[in-house]
């Protein structure tokens, strides 16, 4: 078989088997094949090893049937490798003991790079009598929170998986209302996800708007220790007590839910006693948890500029974030813990650093970083959204200082050689005098001027007050060559002055138009030119960095004298901009000097057809490992992946399983099994053929229970002395709809989804009974009580009797996993997931780019023309995922629900004129439909955003929901402010404005105060009545950022026209508002609002820029080397934990 593009980078890049140096020893998918056939067939007996080789190798074949990832890179390599990825540990013994005990086993297994899923049922309520210290428990909320730290901040190791950490509750116990609402509070159990345990019982207590007691056990048993493990229906068997704590309306908790995911996307919900009874190894084991499976990486664009994961974690607040220009919701951040981290590289020089299993986009999906292989495109994502803080000149003298200046000790210097000292020196000056401003020790004018140097033809700008302002941006002798955090966050205008500086002091135009144009910046810190090609990547400028164009080495260079001298020379790199980017370059960045940006725009103009174009793509290098680092999750809206560095990255799903439980996967790859390769005519699904590879499937994957070395005891007695769990699986369905003319969600495709997934539940319950008469049955097999399941009462009654008769190698066979990469070496969709986006716009300020999926690709190319001139549509059944109703997915869920005896991960994704009531009636529609849970997203979804009011008994005759914003509070004043007073000349009189700011980092606008005219006077009253109002917009505490709040307002006054004005043109102050608005403007950097170099008398101008003294220095000293939290009084980043307590710094709150 030759395999072609991605599907061939994947194959040996990733499960090839490779020798000492790393080298692809496989080249064609068959020796893979016959490698993996021969490593699974030795389990069998030898007589029976040539058989089975040939049987596995036939179904591998073409990829008909696709292994988990780590049976195809590691059977039959010789190194001893776990087969084996998620874990749920047993609930905790309700003792201090106990739960360290149980977070211990946390920790090992997240140190290995293991996702750990926990039931805290067992442990005993909020406010319940401990004897044996003689106080009262804090509840399970409150050791969930010991967890999540552990999961967030100690771990210490980790592996090459993601960890995450997912706690769960039952429906009965006292403290449920808590544990459903207390993510509302961003501050709290920030390390974990929540699920709720629901009941049929619960269920129908709902239906009937019945009372449902909240109950826990008796904790005086005297056999309570010692028997009590969080199964309540086992206590009640016992013939134990249980205490009611509590008793409240079912209908009344279940809005509860509905209202906290509407608001805030968790708790997630699982069907709990449903997935027990369906469990076929209800008659001994149980479950008690999920597990899900979570991303981390490093700068992601948002709509306020390329902030750091970190620094948005630190902020506990939900985002948006943008690819390509568009935004979408994100959940706040979650620290999973640490774990192996490794570094992507690609050709053209963009880097991410990420877990292995982390996926990145392709053009052909969704594909973990360790499956990538050398030469594999991976797309790119431009940003186009900026933050509010910095002004273009700001960017401009910091750009040229990273470029072609110094910092030393105490003072900063700026260099400008030859023309430039005329052209550039003179207008820096202005600059730095600008930013400057206000920095000085003494109050009084300090005036910025160039020294020219003329025997060595150069000019420098010298300055104190600069070098404490680069120190304020993290720029120091020892660390110059960076971009810095605030630029990558700040305003559209600093990013622009920053590229515009540092290419204009190292950058250069070479090339012809013949050979080629091009734009080149040249460093001798390959870590600054990556940080550039990422600013760059913000404006849709893509760029390739080469490294070591210069080898290091001595070379004679001028010494400064009229002579030449043998210095030591370091290596350079060269950051590349080409191709139609550089018309990019020249309209958004360009050069200051006139001279290079006309030789570019001469070149430029020289093309007869413009320059070539550039695909918006990066090519895979290599991976590097590095270390055990902190690695972060968040989860998207719709899109379900963000821009990482620059990189389009993804994010995974969940499994629910039994203490010990684990994952032993494959996947039938349903679109490999229909015949027709016209896209305009219905294919054929080959049943026969899906019949044959079940049967194998199941014996091969039953075989990998056999070989797997097992690294944790629990795991070994669950696998080979307990259940013998395999999890055949499937991928491609939204492909196979396809091609069959079904669009996935109607009723005909349901008919067939049905008819295909009960074949695969057949086939394999049949096949593992077959084996079972040769091999023996799992273990803890029981012939009555296993029929007596209710998954397997539902089979056909022909199984049922060959089991009754066999035996049943396995215990359960069925689960729908994410495939992820192995679908793209495969060459079809992943799982059960629709095409998300047949077509993807890329949108800048050059044009727009369009990314096909294949099959919609090979449609649109036969009728591209019919298209254009609206003579055809397209078809119904290219329907993508973002075209589907929340009703469609959980369709399709339920149908394939009905012949899956374990779970199915699945996000539904709700619009955001999705109501609290709309919540309810999806939930009851998943439960209804068979789903064994659901997890629920509605875009716009942030805590605290509404408060849904209940409706009066009769207003619920009306179908519209009304669901009116919550009451927000005003942020009360901090102890100490930090402002600065502007003086301005209006048409009512002089005024003076004062900007107020919280002090907090970064400094949030907080308060204004307008002086104008004299005290009594209409002018006077009016001005003050202006800055109240401004001064309670600022403060309230709402979901709207502070600062595009401020950027309303100045949206809203700036214009405002009055009886007369003051200045000219863009220096017009048209009234008071209208000079709140310029005042405003110039000092946030907002709406391009920027200073001349000539000051004209109707700019404001700076009276004071002073920090008033804090009352308690000692503190604040302390405080900035503390972790930040939110405080619940003020709503600030300024609360902290010192002292065994925890208080803010913020407003004074204390919880002491």
């Amino acid at each position: 078989m030759k395999l072609k593009g991605i599907s061939e980078k994947v194959f040996l890049d990733r499960y090839s088997l490779k020798n000492k140096e790393g080298k692809a020893m496989e080249k064609r998918p068959e020796e893979m094949w016959a490698r993996i056939a021969k490593a699974v067939s030795v389990v069998e007996k030898k007589s029976k090893q040539k058989k089975w080789e040939k049987e596995f190798y036939s179904a591998l074949k073409d990829f008909k049937y696709v292994p988990g990832g780590r049976i195809l890179s590691g059977a039959g390599t010789g190194y001893d490798v776990s087969f084996y990825n998620c874990f749920v540990i047993p609930s905790p013994e309700d003792s201090r003991g106990g739960i360290l005990k149980t977070l211990g086993q946390m920790v090992e297994i997240m140190a290995r790079g293991g996702g750990v899923g926990i039931n805290l049922s067992s442990l005993r309520p909020r406010g319940t009598r401990v004897k044996k210290v003689n106080g009262f428990s804090s509840g399970p909320i409150n050791w969930a929170e010991l967890f999540s730290v552990a999961t967030r901040d100690i771990i210490q190791q980790g592996g090459t998986r993601r960890g995450a950490l997912m706690l769960m509750l039952w429906d009965w116990h006292p403290d449920i209302e808590e544990f459903i609402t207390v993510k509302q509070d961003l501050s709290k159990i920030n390390g974990a996800n929540l699920s709720l345990c629901v009941s049929d019982t619960f269920m129908e207590a709902v239906e009937k708007d019945s009372d449902w007691p909240l109950v826990f056990p008796d904790i005086k048993d005297p056999e309570y220790d010692r028997k009590w493990t969080g199964d309540l229906d086992a206590w009640k068997k016992m013939g134990k007590k249980v205490i009611v704590h509590k008793i409240v309306k079912a209908r009344k908790l279940w809005d509860l839910v509905a209202n906290a995911a509407w608001k805030s996307a968790e708790p997630g919900v699982v069907f709990m006693e449903r997935y027990n009874k369906l469990y076929n190894n209800y008659y001994w084991n149980k479950i008690i948890c999920v597990n899900p499976c979570v991303t981390g990486d490093t700068l992601v664009n948002t709509t306020n500029g390329l902030i750091t994961m970190k620094k948005l974690y630190e902020k506990r607040l939900p985002f948006r974030v943008v690819v390509n220009g568009k935004d979408y919701l994100s959940t706040a951040v979650k620290l999973t813990g640490k774990k192996q981290v490794y570094r992507l590289i690609t050709k053209e020089g963009y880097q991410l650093r990420l877990t292995a299993d982390h996926k990145v986009f392709t053009p052909s999906g969704k594909k973990s970083a360790g499956e990538l292989k050398k030469g594999e495109k991976i797309i790119l994502a431009t940003g186009g959204y900026f933050g509010t803080k910095g002004t273009l000149d700001e960017g401009r003298v910091l750009g040229w200082l990273v470029g072609d200046g110094s910092i030393k000790k105490d003072v900063v210097t700026l260099y400008f050689y030859q023309k430039e000292k005329e052209e550039l020196a003179p207008r820096f000056a202005l600059m730095v005098e600008k930013m400057v401003e206000g920095e000085q020790v003494v109050a009084r004018p300090y005036h910025i001027a160039p020294q020219y140097i003329e025997k060595e033809n150069k000019a420098v700008i010298e300055s104190v007050r600069l070098w404490r302002i680069a120190y304020r941006y993290g720029l120091s002798h020892e660390n110059k060559y960076q971009v810095p955090e605030a630029v990558f966050a700040g305003s559209e205008g600093i990013q622009r002055g920053f590229l515009q500086g540092i290419f204009s002091s190292d950058g250069t135009v070479i090339g012809t138009i013949e050979k080629g144009v091009s734009v080149r910046l040249t460093s001798i810190k390959k870590s600054l030119l990556i940080s550039v090609q990422r600013l760059l990547l913000n404006f849709g400028i893509f760029s390739k960095i080469y490294e070591n164009r210069r080898q290091e080495g001595k070379r004679f260079l001028p010494d400064g004298r009229g002579g030449l001298k043998l210095y030591n020379c370091q290596a350079y790199h060269e950051l590349v901009i080409s191709k139609e980017n550089l018309i990019k370059f020249s309209g958004l960045v360009g050069f200051l000097q006139q001279e290079k940006q006309n030789k570019l725009q001469s070149f430029l103009s020289l093309y007869r057809r413009g320059p070539y174009k550039e695909k918006p793509d990066a090519t895979f290098l290599k991976l590097e490992k590095e270390e055990i680092e902190e690695v972060f999750d968040i989860t998207v809206e719709g899109i379900h992946g963000f821009s990482a560095n620059g990189l389009l990255v993804s994010n995974c799903g969940e499994e629910g399983l039994p203490p010990w439980g684990v994952c032993n996967l494959g996947s039938i790859n349903l679109s490999a099994l229909v015949k027709g390769k016209d896209i305009d005519e219905k294919g054929k699904f080959d049943f026969t053929a899906l019949k044959n590879i079940v049967r194998t499937a199941v014996r091969f994957q039953d075989n990998v229970v056999d070989m797997d070395p097992y690294i944790f005891e629990g795991i070994r007695k669950t696998q080979l002395e307990g259940e013998r769990r395999i999890g055949l699986g499937t991928m491609g369905l939204g492909d196979v709809l396809i091609k069959l003319h079904l669009r996935y969600g109607s009723e005909e495709s349901l008919e067939f989804i049905e008819k295909l997934y009960k074949l695969i539940r057949d086939e394999a319950y049949q096949a593992s009974s077959d084996y079972a008469r040769e091999k023996g049955s799992f273990v803890k097999y029981d012939r009555k009580l296993y029929l007596e399941g209710k998954f397997v009462d539902q089979l056909p009654d022909d199984v049922k009797k060959s089991i009754k008769k066999n035996g049943i190698r396995n215990s359960l066979l069925l689960m729908q996993a994410p495939t992820g990469s192995t679908s793209l070496m495969a060459g079809t969709t992943s799982g059960i997931e629709p095409v998300y986006e047949f077509e993807f716009i890329r949108k800048d300020r050059i044009g727009t780019h369009i990314i096909r999926h294949d099959l919609y690709d090979s449609w649109f190319k036969k009728h591209s023309k019919e298209v254009e001139a609206e003579k055809v549509k397209k078809p119904e059944w290219f329907v993508s995922a973002n075209e589907l109703t929340p009703e469609d997915h959980v369709k399709v869920q339920g149908m394939i629900q009905k012949y899956v005896d374990a779970s199915i991960s699945k996000t539904v994704n709700a619009p955001t004129s999705h109501t609290v009531e709309d919540v309810k009636k999806l939930y009851n529609l998943a439960y209804k439909l068979g789903c064994k849970g659901i997890a629920y997203m509605r875009d716009g979804s942030r805590p605290g955003v509404l408060e849904r009011k209940p409706e009066p008994a009769e207003a619920k005759t009306s179908k519209q929901v009304v669901c009116p914003p919550s009451s927000y509070t005003i942020k009360p004043r901090p102890m100490v402010v930090h402002g600065a007073t502007y003086r301005i000349n209006t048409p009512v009189g002089i005024a003076f404005i004062t900007l107020n700011t919280n002090g907090g980092n970064p400094p949030e606008p907080l308060e204004i105060f307008i002086n104008v005219g004299k005290a009594g006077s209409d002018v006077y009253a009016m001005a003050e009545g202006l800055g109240r109002m401004i001064s309670v917009a600022l403060r309230f505490s709402s979901h709207i950022s502070v600062f595009d709040r401020v950027n309303e307002i100045i949206t809203q006054l700036q214009g405002i026209g009055g009886a007369r004005t003051m200045g000219f043109g863009k220096d017009r102050i048209r009234s008071l508002p209208d000079a709140v608005a310029k005042v405003l403007s110039m000092h946030y950097g907002m709406n391009g609002e920027k200073r001349t170099n000539g000051v004209v008398k109707e700019d404001p101008k700076l009276v004071t820029a002073t920090t008033q003294p804090s009352l308690i220095q000692p503190a604040v000293a302390v405080a900035r080397s503390t972790s930040f939290d939110i405080c619940p009084s003020c709503g600030e980043v300024t609360l902290v934990h010192e002292e065994g307590c925890k208080k803010c710094y913020g407003c004074g709150y204390s919880e002491c």
